[in-house]
């Protein structure tokens, strides 16, 4: 019994749109936009709005947008993209929310986050809840680039196929007392 892998697609059909995808492209730049910028909002943007533009904000964004392209190749080929997928990115586009509301900045008044100002102790718990937040947000949306990337390639499915053992048997005979 041989086996071979082909390539099939999960769920046969008319390739889409690949509107979801820009959907995420739009989103991931939002949650690069929070990430980076959204204490400004609040009134509270200072001096490391910049490093967080050019680590954070870039990474969200450039995590966010493959992701986007990944997914949005996948429905045009025709292929579906799992929910295990879709979960990742969710929970990795909430903790960059999360992570908006709890990085601190540091202003004239010191440092100071949205979710809990100046005041300690909320300003360091929050700050303690900031640093996992990120961490965790990046890897899901590793974890959903990753994904998407092999979803866009679609599903491998084994295929087995019968061979004829007595065919096989002879040739790896010949093989063995030639060598």
């Amino acid at each position: 019994m041989t086996y071979s892998a082909i390539r099939v697609r999960e769920t046969p059909g008319e390739p889409g749109s690949g509107r979801t995808g820009v959907a995420v492209i739009g989103f991931g730049i939002a949650v690069a936009g929070w990430v980076s910028f959204g204490r400004h909002l609040f009134g509270i943007g200072g001096d490391l709005t910049i490093v967080y533009a050019t680590t954070l904000g870039i990474l969200f964004g450039v995590v966010f947008v493959l992701v986007g392209l990944a997914m949005r190749r996948t429905q045009t080929r025709g292929f579906g993209t799992r929910p295990i997928t879709h979960a990742m990115l969710i929970s990795s586009g909430v903790c960059a929310f999360l992570l908006g509301l709890m990085i601190p900045d540091n202003t004239p008044e010191g440092l100071q986050t949205i979710v809990s100002g100046p005041n300690e102790p909320a300003l360091g718990i929050a700050i303690g809840i900031a640093n996992p937040l990120g961490v965790i947000g990046i890897a899901t949306g590793i974890i959903a680039l990753v994904l998407a990337v092999k979803e866009s390639r679609g599903r491998i499915t084994l295929v087995e196929s019968w061979g004829d053992d007595k065919d096989a048997a002879p040739a790896h005979a010949a093989e063995t007392t030639a060598s």
